[in-house]
């Protein structure tokens, strides 16, 4: 039976080896520890100043930035609670439809952006090409960002592709990747692809030059 002189040692013992193993882990990668706790602060500053910081303290640079958004629509598939929107309109956009599927995020994107006539907040899930063919040829994007958990594989059966633009897309496994790209270049878009977090990877897509 520990006394209570036992237990506050072992609670040291304890926060000591938290300390040292912290410690151990900045010696051997710091390079890794300051990416991690700059995209943290990165969320707090943004947080503080009233914004919307990216879900699970994302670096939306690296994630989405390859590519102009200043004065586009953008049609957002998997808008979580506001976040992407809010990258997407301190980057210049006229205009973004923000989709979520999930009721508890998509309540909070729609009282994020209640009085902002530059987002138009819905909830609905995407689960079917039709979806996504109804939702272009209701809000006529510029581009199209996905980010719908492997729900980017309706893309394939959609029949007015051609209608839009640009794509940034992050297929969540390499045989969706590889098919998004064959559809696209097929629909006469320019492909490039960029290794994303999880073996994840984001496809960009533009109309190729006539």
């Amino acid at each position: 039976m520990h006394t209570v002189t036992d237990v506050k040692k072992i609670n040291l013992i304890n926060v000591g080896g938290v300390f040292v193993r912290k410690w151990r882990t900045l010696f051997l990668d710091p390079v890794g520890v300051y990416y991690k706790y700059k995209q943290k602060l990165k969320s707090k500053f943004i947080k503080l100043f009233g914004g919307i910081p990216p879900i699970y303290d994302e670096d939306y640079e690296g994630h989405w930035n390859f590519t102009s958004f200043e004065n586009k629509i953008i049609l957002d598939l998997g808008a979580d609670y506001g976040s992407t929107a809010f990258y997407f309109l301190r980057k210049g956009v006229n205009k973004v439809i923000a989709v979520e599927g999930d009721t508890r995020l998509a309540s909070k994107l729609k009282l994020y952006f209640q009085n902002n006539e530059k987002v138009v907040a819905l909830e609905e899930f995407v689960d079917s090409s039709k979806k996504i063919e109804t939702l272009i040829s209701k809000y006529c994007p510029n581009l199209i960002k996905v980010d719908i958990e492997g729900a980017e594989k309706y893309i394939l059966g959609i029949t007015n592709a051609e209608r839009v633009n640009e794509w940034l897309i992050e297929a969540h496994s390499n045989e969706i990747h590889k098919a998004l790209a064959t559809f696209l270049v097929g629909h006469g878009f320019n492909v490039k692809s960029f290794a994303h977090a999880n073996n994840f990877k984001i496809l960009h897509a533009s109309k190729a030059s006539k």
